[in-house]
């Protein structure tokens, strides 16, 4: 009795995922925006702006502070976060 009751548990487990995956695959458009004529993904335009609005933060916290420690890991972190949130915001 044992071993049906893990068989149906295992198709009822597998086809749980089956129709998680069914119902998140799929898009209406692809995730990319048309330059003149040329596709590009989404994530370049953020990677884009991410880089823009670090620097922007690297002129103003020069100016404000001379000096600023680990500046590879505030710069880094800094891009992640404003690329990150420049999908969220837009896309």
């Amino acid at each position: 009795m044992q071993i049906v009751k893990s068989r149906i548990v295992m198709q009822i487990k597998k086809s749980g995922w089956l129709s998680l995956a069914a119902l998140l695959t799929g898009c209406s458009l692809p995730p990319a925006i048309p330059v003149i004529g040329a596709y590009y993904p989404d994530w370049f335009f953020c990677m884009i702006a991410g880089v823009i609005l670090t620097l922007i933060t690297r002129r103003v916290m020069l100016h404000k502070y001379n000096v600023l420690s680990f500046a590879g890991i505030i710069y880094t972190t800094l891009f992640a976060l404003y690329s990150m949130l420049f999908w969220l915001v837009f896309f």
